[in-house]
């Protein structure tokens, strides 16, 4: 049932119950009016009745009695108190006869009670007994006027003596008649003022208990809607804050049931897609499984975005004094602690490569521009948690000694790139393909060249260098490309550097300067300075060879200190335009 028909129904129900209290309360007023009905056709002329039959049976007595007692010369009194007896017995006919027909129909009434027609009865038996008695009465009046017509004053008196015998009838049982007709009409008015304060009491009543249904049945109604309602409230908060939740319980088949049921299907529809999630999150980062959720599978596009490749240096030569278990031991924690720093700073892996990585960072994952930045951090925060899991080494290949030294080198380039689904109709992967990747692949490889650990693209380093330190290493061409690169090696984040670092890289910046000038006994005397800082330094030692070549190799007038950098990782110097 719809919440439109059961409001419709609530609000027939609560007319029903006010029909209910105005038919209940028309009944009593019924009830009421046929009482006072009662009294007016009935109890009230009957004793008008009684009380004139009465006053006519005294004034007919009175009468006859007031011209015994005048002389016998007022014969026109006489003949006046003739007709006027007569007058007064047919009125006391009439009103008997009245009063015996009010009485028959009274005691034919149906609003009449049955107590009511007895005692209606019982007053007609009187009336009868009346009604003989009267036609008795009567005679004695015309006997002690006709004597009196006569001439026959002592025997009228005489006969006038006869009234005595009537004075029990019209005297106390006519009075009796009176008090028992007082008594019903004293009744019938009690009842009918006892009616009207039930009437008022009642309709209190009845309109509180109808107010009370209805207000009950509305709080029910009304309770079942909103808790239905609520319970929704309560399990779409959950959803929204993450919470798992369990299907809202369908307790009605209005609109708001209907609500629950597709509620109910939407959660469904959240869990399939969760499980989802969680499965392919294992092979797949969750944030691009949504997207791919979202959006669908079949999308592509080129995007400006930041690169990282990295590579466990000597890897093969340490698997191979590991057993398989150990191998994997030594990968799993590896990429465990890489893929946590990459996700912690934005990032998204691509692929494990052996023991190598690819990731990568984009808009609007991480905001703006700052995905060379996140990148970088990343590549640093790396190299700080390889020193930490160095210390446990020794758990995780089984090794007490000989343990291998863990050193990670890094690629990181900026630049435009396809990011999309690509692969066969059968199986695809959401990767990254262009040159801004063969580029990072190839920055990551010639770390073995310089003997650094990351190296940054130009680019890398122009959205990177507020937020870290770094220096220039050199002006190459990777394989695969002619147009020269400027690289540079992080080295911390920024104002991080040791008072070492920082003049490390200022020797480092005025050899590569004299350098570029074709300055050799400088620059020369400028990276040897470096080594004096740090013995360990791969670059500056890069530069003293290379410087020792160049003195005794020739050059071309327009040399521009551009280094080639062959497949094989091999250096070559470029004069001019020729290898």
């Amino acid at each position: 049932m719809t919440i439109r028909k059961k409001i419709f129904l609530l609000a027939g129900i609560l007319l029903a119950l006010f029909g209910v209290v105005v038919g209940v309360l028309a009944m009593v007023q019924k009830l009421n009016s046929d009482q006072i009905g009662n009294i007016l056709a009935y109890e009230l002329p009957l004793l008008r009745l009684a009380t004139e039959f009465d006053v006519y049976t005294d004034r007919y007595e009175l009468v006859i009695l007031r011209v015994l007692r005048q002389g016998p010369e007022n014969s026109s009194e006489v003949q006046a108190a003739a007709s006027s007896r007569q007058v007064i017995a047919d009125q006391l006919r009439a009103d008997l006869a009245t009063a015996t027909a009010l009485l028959d129909k009274a005691i034919q009434d149906p609003h009449y009670q049955t107590a009511d027609r007895v005692d209606l009865a019982r007053i007609a038996g009187s009336f009868k007994y009346l009604s003989r008695n009267l036609e008795d009465f009567l005679t004695v009046g015309e006997l002690t006027m006709s004597k009196l017509s006569d001439g026959q004053r002592e025997e009228a008196r005489v006969a006038s003596y006869n009234f005595a015998k009537f004075a029990q009838a019209f005297g106390p049982d006519l009075s009796e008649i009176r008090r028992a007709l007082a008594d019903l009409t004293d009744r019938s008015t009690s009842t009918v003022f006892t009616r009207q304060r039930l009437d008022t009491y009642l309709s209190f009543a009845l309109f509180l208990a109808a107010c009370g249904i209805g207000l009950g049945i509305s709080a029910v109604g009304s309770t079942r809607v909103v808790s239905g309602l609520r319970q929704l409230l309560a399990s779409t908060r959950a959803i929204e804050s993450g919470q798992k939740t369990v299907p809202v319980l369908i307790r009605s088949r209005d609109e708001v049931g209907e609500l629950a049921l597709s509620f109910n299907r939407m959660v469904e529809e959240l869990r399939t897609r969760e499980r989802i999630k969680d499965t392919f999150g294992k092979f797949l980062d969750p944030r691009i499984v949504n997207r791919l959720i979202d959006s669908g599978a079949e999308q592509a596009e080129r995007r400006t975005l930041t690169v990282f490749f990295s590579d466990i240096e000597n890897f093969t030569g340490t698997s191979e004094q590991l057993t398989a278990s150990s191998v994997v031991n030594l990968l799993n924690s590896y990429f465990g602690v890489v893929a946590s720093v990459i996700h912690a700073h934005h990032g998204f892996i691509d692929k494990y490569i052996g023991d190598g990585v690819m990731a990568f960072w984009i808009p609007p994952f991480s905001a703006g521009d700052a995905h060379a930045s996140d990148a970088c951090l990343s590549a640093l925060a790396q190299q700080e948690a390889m020193s930490a899991l160095r210390a446990q080494l020794s758990e995780i290949t089984g090794m007490r000694r000989n343990l291998p030294k863990l050193t990670i080198r890094m690629g990181i380039a900026t630049g435009e790139a396809i990011v999309g689904t690509i692969g066969s109709s059968a199986a695809r992967s959401y990767t990254v393909i262009g040159d801004t990747v063969n580029l990072a692949s190839r920055l990551e490889n010639i770390n073995k060249i310089y003997g650094s650990s990351i190296i940054l693209s130009e680019e890398t380093y122009r959205l990177s260098q507020n937020v870290i330190e770094a220096r220039e290493l050199d002006l190459v061409t990777v394989v695969g490309k002619t147009e020269p690169v400027r690289i540079y090696e992080a080295m911390g984040r920024a104002g991080d550097l040791a008072d070492k670092e920082i003049e490390l890289r200022a020797l480092y910046s005025d050899g590569l300067a004299a350098y570029r000038r074709q300055d050799w006994d400088e620059a020369q005397a400028h990276f040897e300075s470096c080594l004096q800082v740090s013995a360990e330094d791969g670059p500056s030692r890069l530069f003293l060879e290379r410087i020792a070549h160049l003195r005794s190799a020739p050059r071309s007038p327009d040399w521009d200190g551009i280094w080639h950098i062959s497949e094989n990782n091999q250096l070559n110097v470029l004069s001019g335009n020729q290898a």
